[in-house]
C-alpha cells in the first residue's frame, strides 16, 4: 500500500478542475505549507463549527458567474454564532424547550434542492445533538434576531453525496489484507472534502480470508460509528461487493484467479464471502453476472426480505447477459446495473444487451417489471458524453453517478494497487500496467457531478439527483422505503439523500458551478472551502 499523504494544510488550487476557486483549511497560517505530493483536493476542516466570513454582500444567482463574482462573493454570513457544544449559564435557567431551541442549527436563505430537481429558497434547521433534520421551511427568512443562523447567500442546500461505488482512496485500498480501522476512518474523514457523506467501501474481487477480514473490520466500524465511538466524516454503509461472480471474459481489472461462477447458488456465496443470512446486514449491494449458472437463486435469495434479515441490492456487471438475460434478473429481485457500458455487452441495434433495459419502459411494465437504476462513472475517461447524454436521456430516474474510485484517488500520477493488482495512474485515467485496460477512477464524486451536468446540460438540481436522492432510493434509505418499513428515525436508520424533516442531516451546500463549499454530517460542519485569497 502506498503510504498515506498527511491532511492538506495549504490553499492550493487545482486549476484543471476549477480555476476560480481553492481549497481552504482552518489551520493556523504558521502551520501551512504547499502540498506536493497528492492530486490537489479542497481541504477538510477538522472543526465541528465554522468561522465564516462575515459580509452583507448579496449574493448573485446567475448560473453562470464570472471569476471577478465568485472571489468577491462571500460563501456565507454569520448572523449570530455561538460554541454548538457549550451554553453560557444564564442559558441554563431557560426552559428546556427554549435550552433545545439553542441548540439548533438554522441555515437559511439557501436554495434547497426537491424532489423534483427544482431549487426553493428556504430554511434548513438541524439538530447537532440527535444528527436529524427537525424542520424545513420555505420562503425568504431574514431571522438575524435568532442563534446558531448561519445565512448561505442563495447557496444551494442539498442532502450529502452518496457514494455506492468506492474501491479505496487518499492511498487506502478497501480490498487490502492490510486494511485497518484506521484506514477506513482515514477516508471517511476525506471524502466530506468531495461532498460525499455516505459511501458503500467497495471490494473487487478478492480471496476467501480478504473477504472475511474486511468484512469483520467494515462490521466493527459501522458499529463504532453507530455508537458515536468512530472518528468524524462520511457515514460507512454497508459493503459494495463487486464479484467474484463474474464472466471471465468481462473481468476487467479484477484477478482472474478468484473469479468463479455461484455454481452451487447461496453455498458459493456463504464459502466466498463466509457469510451467513444474518450477517449479510453488514453488505448493502452485491454486483454479478446474472447469466451465470446459480446466479438466478443468489439474486433471489439475496433480495428477499423477512423479520430475521434485511434484502441487498443485487446488480448487474462485469457480465455477457443479453437482453433477455436482463428481463430475467430484474424478475429475479435485481435492481441496479453496474458501472452502465463497462464490462458488458455493448449496445448494438438487434442485440440490445443490457443498455437497452434502459428504453424498456413500456414492456418491462407489462410484465410487472421495472427499469432498473444504472451506475455511470462520468469521468469523461469511461464513458463518452453522448453516451452519458443518450443514457440520461432514455431513463434520467435511474442515474445514479458513482466515482469507481480507487486507492490512487487524491495522490500523485504513478503505479497504484487496487486489490492485489498493480495500475498506472496518468491523469485521470487508470490503467492495467502495459494496456488499455481501464481499472477503477481517480475523480472525486462533486467533480463528476460537475461533468455529468456539463455532458448532458441537464439542470444543477437533476445532477445532484443522481449523486444523492437516486442512489438512496437504490439502497432502500429513502424517505419513502422507510417509512413503509415503519423503522424507527433514530441517526442509524434515518433517510438519507432527502432534506426533509426527520431525515439525517447530512448535507452539502454548494454554489451555482457545483463547487461544493460546505459538508455537514449529522448536524455538524465537517468541511469547510475557503474562497481563494488575492
Amino acid at each position: 500500500m502506498q503510504s498515506r499523504p498527511p491532511l492538506r494544510t495549504d490553499v492550493a488550487v487545482d486549476i484543471r478542475r476549477n480555476p476560480l476557486v481553492g481549497g481552504g483549511t482552518c489551520a493556523d497560517s504558521h502551520n501551512m505549507k504547499r502540498a506536493t505530493d497528492e492530486r490537489h483536493l479542497p481541504q477538510k476542516c477538522p472543526r465541528p463549527t465554522i468561522a465564516h466570513r462575515v459580509s452583507s454582500h448579496s449574493s448573485s444567482s446567475s448560473a453562470c458567474p464570472s471569476s471577478a463574482d465568485v472571489l468577491s462573493r462571500p460563501i456565507f454570513r454569520t448572523v449570530s454564532s455561538i460554541s454548538i457544544g457549550g451554553a453560557s449559564a444564564d442559558e441554563t435557567i431557560c426552559s428546556r424547550d427554549n435550552e433545545r431551541r439553542r441548540r439548533l442549527t438554522r441555515l437559511i436563505n439557501g436554495r434547497i434542492l426537491q424532489e423534483d430537481g427544482s431549487l426553493v429558497r428556504g430554511k434548513v434547521i438541524v439538530d447537532p445533538n440527535t444528527g436529524l433534520i427537525v424542520a424545513v421551511e420555505y420562503g425568504s427568512q431574514s431571522n438575524e434576531d435568532e442563534q446558531d443562523v448561519i445565512d448561505c447567500v442563495g447557496h444551494i442546500i442539498s442532502p450529502g453525496f452518496i457514494d455506492v461505488q468506492i474501491n479505496g482512496g487518499f492511498g487506502v485500498d478497501f480490498s487490502s489484507d492490510g486494511l485497518t480501522m484506521a484506514d477506513i476512518s482515514y477516508v471517511s474523514e476525506r471524502l466530506v472534502e468531495t461532498g460525499v457523506t455516505s459511501f458503500c467501501p467497495t471490494m473487487v474481487s478478492s480471496s476467501s480470508e480478504t473477504y472475511r477480514h474486511v468484512l469483520a473490520l467494515m462490521r466493527e466500524a459501522r458499529q463504532n460509528q453507530a455508537t458515536g465511538r468512530g472518528k468524524f466524516g462520511a457515514n460507512v454503509l454497508g459493503l459494495h461487493l463487486e464479484g467474484p461472480f463474474f464472466a471471465k471474459s468481462k473481468r476487467g481489472a479484477h484477478d482472474k484467479q478468484h473469479v468463479i461462477s455461484p455454481s452451487d447458488g447461496m453455498g458459493s456465496v456463504a464459502k466466498v464471502y463466509g457469510v451467513r443470512s444474518e450477517s449479510l446486514r453488514d453488505i448493502d449491494i452485491v454486483t454479478l453476472a446474472p447469466e451465470l449458472e446459480g446466479a438466478h437463486e443468489v439474486i433471489a435469495e439475496l433480495t428477499r426480505s423477512d423479520r430475521d434479515r434485511a434484502s441487498v441490492v443485487v446488480s448487474c456487471g462485469h457480465t455477457e447477459a443479453t437482453y433477455n438475460d436482463g428481463i430475467e434478473a430484474l424478475r429475479q429481485g435485481a435492481t441496479l446495473l453496474t458501472h452502465l457500458y463497462n464490462a458488458m455487452n455493448p449496445f448494438h441495434h438487434r442485440n440490445p444487451g443490457l443498455v437497452g433495459l434502459l428504453s424498456s419502459e413500456a414492456k418491462l411494465a407489462s410484465m410487472s417489471l421495472k427499469r432498473p437504476y444504472y451506475s455511470m462513472i462520468v469521468d469523461g475517461i469511461h464513458v463518452h458524453e453522448s453516451a452519458v447524454a443518450m443514457a440520461f436521456s432514455s431513463h434520467p430516474d435511474g442515474c445514479v453517478l458513482v466515482t469507481d474510485a480507487m486507492a490512487a484517488l487524491g495522490l500523485d500520477d504513478g503505479q497504484h494497487t487496487l486489490g492485489n493488482m498493480k495500475v498506472d495512474i496518468r491523469g485521470d485515467r487508470a490503467t492495467l500496467p502495459g494496456t488499455e485496460t481501464l481499472a477503477g477512477a481517480v475523480v472525486g464524486l462533486d467533480e463528476i457531478v460537475r461533468r455529468f451536468r456539463r455532458f448532458t446540460c441537464c439542470s444543477a438540481g437533476q445532477a445532484l439527483q443522481c449523486a444523492t436522492m437516486h442512489p438512496s432510493i437504490v439502497l432502500k434509505r429513502n424517505a419513502a422505503a422507510a417509512k413503509k418499513k415503519q423503522i424507527g428515525r433514530g441517526l442509524v436508520d434515518a433517510p438519507i439523500g432527502t432534506i426533509e424533516a426527520g431525515a439525517r442531516a447530512d448535507i452539502t451546500i454548494l454554489d451555482d458551478a457545483l463547487t461544493v463549499l460546505e459538508t455537514w454530517v449529522a448536524g455538524r460542519c465537517a468541511y469547510q472551502r475557503n474562497l481563494k485569497q488575492n
